[in-house]
């Protein structure tokens, strides 16, 4: 289970997501979030205190 999610709901997530967006939408997104992921692992590791600053450590764990 994924965020408490069964198999079957995540299937159906994910084909909605795909019918709003469409398949390249889809892809283009998440292309975006992999980028994302890299950028914060780059801030993470070139700026480790910033994980300890309260209101910014949700983003840096």
């Amino acid at each position: 289970m994924i965020l408490g999610l069964g198999p079957w709901e995540l299937v159906l997530i994910a084909g909605l997501i795909a019918a709003i967006f469409g398949f390249r939408g889809v892809a283009k997104g998440s292309r975006d979030l992999g980028r994302t992921y890299g950028l914060l692992r780059r801030v993470r590791q070139k700026y480790p205190w910033i994980s300890r600053v309260p209101w910014l450590s949700r983003f840096f764990r």
